[in-house]
Order: structure tokens, then sequence, then C-alpha cells
């Protein structure tokens, strides 16, 4: 088990359960590039697609399935954090949210702050777990 890894992992995922809470409380709707599904937040978040506040749940768990499978020498489960934090960062970026266009209560704030924190860690815990298997494998090679 890749210990950072699973760390990074389980910060976003609090990070979705916390945004969650906040996105259903304010109905905070994802409007990635102004798109809007219509329905009531906590059905939109129940159904996988997330919120301006919330990356979708299955993200999350992926997330964490990824980093307890970590460190068996095997390259995917960094190379799922690194996906994953990256289209968090990506996703986080594109909300209205996230540039005070919507809510701008203190909790959606530090939301979308945590959301950004948590995908950068995915980031760089999954380039690290990468990195450091390809070193082992280049030097089981020599």
């Amino acid at each position: 088990m890749d210990l950072p890894m699973l760390a990074a992992a389980t910060l976003f995922a609090g990070t979705a359960a916390y945004g969650a809470r906040v996105g259903a409380r304010e109905e905070i709707a994802g409007e990635p590039f102004g798109w809007r599904l219509p329905g009531r937040v906590a059905r939109h978040q129940a159904w996988g697609y997330g919120s301006g506040t919330m990356a979708p749940w299955p993200m999350p768990v992926a997330a964490l399935a990824a980093a307890v499978r970590a460190g068996g020498g095997s390259e995917q489960p960094a190379r799922v954090c690194l996906a994953i934090g990256s289209v968090c960062l990506i996703g986080t970026v594109v909300e209205p949210q996230t540039w005070g266009r919507r809510s701008t209560s203190r909790a959606a704030t530090v939301a979308t702050a945590l959301h950004l924190l948590s995908g950068t860690a995915l980031v760089l815990a999954g380039q690290r777990a990468t990195l450091a298997s390809r070193r082992s494998r280049s030097v089981v090679r020599a």
C-alpha cells in the first residue's frame, strides 16, 4: 500500500463528502461550461454527476480503490490517481462556482479550495508513485 497516495485519496474522498453536503444544502448545481442538468442537486449527486462543489462520487471511490491497490509494482493505481486528480482540477476550474459566479458562501469557497488542494495532492501522489515504479524497474533491468 502506498501511504502518500492513500492519504491523498482519503483527502479527496473527504473533500467530496464535504462538497456534497455544501452543494446539496445550497443547491449549487454542477454547470461545467454553463451546461446544467435539470432537477435538484441531491439527485445529481446520487446519480454520480456531482455538483458545483463536489466531484462525482465514483471518482473518490475509484481513487481510494486504486490507492489501496498501489505499491505492488504496477503503475496502474498511480495512473488512476493521477488521472482522477487531473480531471478533478479541470472540473473545478470549469465550474462557475470556482470563479464566484454562483454561491459565495464561506462553505462553498472552502469546498472549492479543498477540491483544488485534493486534486493537486492526487496528481502529485500519482506522479511520485509512477516515477518510483519506473526507477525501480530500471534498477532491476540494470
